[in-house]
């Protein structure tokens, strides 16, 4: 009973080890440019295999069904020819790299992709360049693809977000990776749904028709040292908690309704070092709670910080707010978000803080929330007198006159100087210096000269 016991074991991984795929017997096919050559050799390939494509058109649709490597030589193009999918992988494991990929189907409803991956885990996207795709890439129920060092170029105009097709659509993927990559001209340029641990780390994203980055419905990713630009939104995060953003460039998404970053029912997420400057609204919360934000530039916004009442704990310390118009606006007059950590605030440029002990915080209380912030917040259109005089001279009031705030929002231990943020330019340093207001003080000057004279009349009379 032994011998066969033994026998029946030698048979089972004599058995295993001619199925699984050996190193030593993989082939390098090489594919010409002729008509139906690159379907037939991925047709005949064997796991393991490397299928390597030449210089010039191979006409598509084409199906990766084997972990292979799928290789191209400088100038590889694989047409789709505007029919469905230019390429469909189905096997897990398989790798794409070096070569490029246009003309896919214009059909939303059959997600007429660039690449198409379905029901494979581990592949490999590397070093493709996408151009003339409704969707760049697509995958659902493929964990652990990477998406790495490409380039897509979808079919949408800047800001017009009646445009269809994302750059990468992801549906079902945990721990996807998606680094180094160049994303434009498409809806969203990377959307995500019911999509995990996911990471996107030193992509450029930018001139998409709605948002760069979007969730729905995803938990625990991270943004780490990407740029975003020219879009409706750099980032709409909906319905998804407990992520990262970590020293991104979020700047110049400008528009009637723009934002730097939308957090719509986003809880327990962390935003640190990032420079979000030049957006309309450079951070929108609604429902969301316990968010931390942390050593970030705000500079050059129209809002800084425009938060509803449906959010709570947030915290909000260490950051540097410079030439915003709003710093901060919010609906509510009692809050239970913090302005700062309880030993350090925020720096507020709009802020005249004296420091008397030297300890880098200023010794009064800065509330950012001004009464025309909270005012226009309600009625948008007033935005157009926000630099009046009468607006000003309410601002003066709420300094001298405490009770004529609009919110119990307040920084209790306001910076005196910014912390090493960086300005607009990406370079270390202080805030820039405001103009010396010639207009204003010679203004002044005048009046003292009138008061003056009229004082020596008077006294010449008496």
């Amino acid at each position: 009973m032994r011998r066969i016991r033994a026998r029946e074991v030698i048979r089972a991984a004599a058995l295993a080890a001619s199925l699984a795929p050996c190193p030593a017997l993989a082939r390098d096919v090489r594919v010409p440019t002729t008509p139906g050559a690159a379907s037939a050799a991925l047709a005949a390939a064997a796991p393991g295999d490397t299928v390597t494509l030449g210089a010039g058109i191979h006409a598509g649709p084409l199906e990766v069904t084997r972990a292979i490597v799928l290789r191209g030589v400088g100038g590889a193009v694989v047409e789709g020819g505007g029919k469905a999918s230019v390429i469909t992988v189905t096997a897990p494991g398989a790798r794409l790299e070096n070569f490029e990929i246009r003309g896919s189907g214009r059909h939303v409803i059959t997600v007429d992709a660039g690449i198409r991956v379905i029901n494979a885990g581990g592949v490999a996207l590397r070093r493709l360049t996408f151009h003339d795709v409704l969707y760049g890439v697509y995958a659902e129920r493929a964990s652990g693809i990477e998406v790495a060092d490409c380039t897509l170029t979808g079919r949408v105009r800047p800001l017009d977000e009646l445009g269809e097709g994302n750059g990468v659509h992801l549906w079902y993927c945990e721990q996807p990776r998606i680094t180094g990559c160049r994303i434009q001209s498409f809806m969203d340029a990377v959307y995500l749904s019911f999509t995990n641990d996911a990471l996107l780390e030193r992509d450029t994203i930018q001139a998409n028709g709605r948002y760069g980055f979007h969730t729905m419905y995803c938990q625990a990713g991270r943004l780490i040292e990407n740029r975003f630009m020219r879009n409706a939104a750099g980032c709409a995060i909906m319905f998804s908690n407990h992520l990262r953003l970590e020293r991104n460039e979020i700047v110049h998404n400008r528009g009637p309704r723009t934002y730097g970053m939308l957090l719509r029912d986003c809880s327990d997420g962390h935003f640190e070092g990032n420079r979000v400057v030049d957006n309309t609204i450079a951070i929108f919360l609604d429902g969301s709670n316990r968010n931390r934000l942390i050593g970030n530039l705000f500079q050059d916004n129209g809002w800084g910080i425009l938060m509803f009442s449906s959010c709570a704990d947030n915290v909000t310390s260490g950051n540097t707010f410079l030439n915003n118009d709003y710093p901060v606006a919010l609906d509510m007059k009692y809050t239970r978000n913090q302005f700062d950590d309880g030993h350090r605030g925020n720096y507020w440029s709009e802020n005249a803080p004296f420091d008397l002990d030297g300890d880098g915080v200023s010794d009064q209380p800065y509330c950012p929330v001004g009464s025309f912030a909270f005012l226009s917040k309600q009625y948008p259109d007033l935005a157009v007198l926000s630099k009046s005089p009468a607006v000003a001279a309410l601002s003066v009031a709420e300094r001298v006159v405490p009770a004529l705030r609009p919110s119990e929002a307040v920084d209790r231990f306001p910076l005196v100087a910014a912390s090493a943020a960086l300005d607009a330019r990406g370079v270390a340093g202080a805030p820039r210096p405001e103009p010396p207001a010639w207009p204003a003080a010679a203004g002044f000057a005048a009046l003292a000269a009138l008061s003056i004279a009229a004082l020596a009349g008077a006294r010449g009379r008496a």
